[in-house]
């Protein structure tokens, strides 16, 4: 009898997972330029033909991979979203942020290594643009709520700290004092009265 929608959806789950994880292994092993989707088939297991059903080839693999860098931002804006104050949100903010990153070290270690890859993200200047954008926006709105003096500026030093930190931490997890960081970059952006938040 044949499976029903329902009972294929975990497979279809399982396949899109296992080769965008096999693809981001092969990116950051070989480099994005000299992977083939036939090397990504092959690794993974699976015919080209499978792949292709669910990816229509390298660049939808690679947008793939930053889509999920995306929700895991996302992740620590609703994360943060639970603070009672602008203070307790960007606090929630910046310690989720380093939290989902050691619980999908694996990924965000690969991620960076593809990142820094000529011409990995010429393809995705659009998108990455808007990503950014909506990112730093949002940060903007949290550093508002605790009365910045330039929230603007402040956004994009915030957003690259978090962004710089989070790298060091993922190339090095066991050595990288991750809670000193966190501790000290919500000192520097918390105002000096951080009940009025």
């Amino acid at each position: 009898m044949p499976r029903t929608t329902e009972q294929l959806e975990p497979v279809r789950v399982a396949s899109r997972e296992l080769i965008l994880t096999t693809a981001l292994e092969l990116f950051a092993r070989h480099g994005y330029a000299a992977t083939s989707v036939r090397m990504i088939a092959r690794e993974a297991g699976i015919s080209l033909g499978l792949l292709y059903n669910y990816y229509d080839g390298k660049e939808a693999l690679l947008r793939a991979v930053f889509e999920r860098t995306m929700a895991d931002v996302q992740a620590s804006f609703a994360e943060s979203a639970g603070g009672a104050t602008a203070a307790e949100r960007l606090e929630r903010l910046i310690r989720s942020a380093f939290a989902i990153v050691a619980e999908h070290l694996s990924f965000w270690r690969l991620t960076y290594q593809i990142r820094m890859q000529q011409g990995v993200l010429e393809g995705l200047d659009d998108e990455l643009r808007k990503w950014t954008g909506a990112v730093r926006l949002q940060l903007e709105e949290l550093l508002r709520g605790l009365d910045s003096s330039s929230p603007e500026v402040e956004a994009r030093v915030l957003f690259a700290a978090i962004d710089g930190a989070a790298q060091h931490f993922a190339m090095d997890p066991d050595g990288y004092p991750v809670d000193d960081v966190a501790a000290t970059l919500i000192a520097r952006f918390l105002p000096h009265n951080p009940g009025g938040g």
